[in-house]
């Protein structure tokens, strides 16, 4: 990866968390140290574990079936540990690693939630490599929302095969 930041950019259901999966194990299979959190679904996505890229321990995130919690994103109750969780071992992590992942940067981190505090924070470091999945649709409020310069992005398309 040659930008410090890079965004892996499809539509809902598109095929983001593959994609990042893919570039994962290209960077350590490269040598570079990989720390932050991917998000694992159900197959009919009623509820996401954001999955620690360090130790791979998990921890359900939001659920459609299962009240986490007062906040809310459209039809998931939200779990603020478990993001609470997420964002310390990102931050803890970012003095040592060489490419830090956040799978995604939508909706819930445009309100300041979910992974917002620990993205902020990461793009404020200028020793590591961002790599962040962002639905089309949420990639100019993002730019915004975080005041990156489109000139120092990367954006990496997944066009999801039939």
């Amino acid at each position: 990866m040659q930008t410090r930041l890079t965004f892996v950019v499809a539509a809902r259901d598109g095929g983001k968390t593959t994609r990042l999966k893919q570039l994962i194990e290209q960077a350590q299979h490269a040598g570079l140290k990989v720390s932050g959190v991917i998000a694992l679904a159900n197959p009919e996505k009623t509820w996401y574990r954001l999955k620690d890229l360090s130790s791979t321990e998990s921890r359900l995130a939001l659920s459609s079936q299962i009240n986490l919690g007062t906040e809310r994103i459209g039809r998931f109750s939200i779990s603020s540990d478990v993001f609470a969780w997420a964002n310390a071992l990102i931050e803890q992590s970012m003095a040592t690693t060489e490419l830090i992942v956040f799978d995604e940067i939508g909706k819930l981190e445009l309100q300041g939630g979910g992974l917002a505090p620990s993205f902020r924070k990461a793009l404020d470091e200028t020793s590591c490599n961002i790599l962040a999945s962002v639905r089309d649709e949420h990639v100019e409020a993002v730019l915004k929302c975080f005041a990156i310069d489109a000139s120092h992005l990367s954006i990496v398309k997944v066009e999801k095969e039939e």
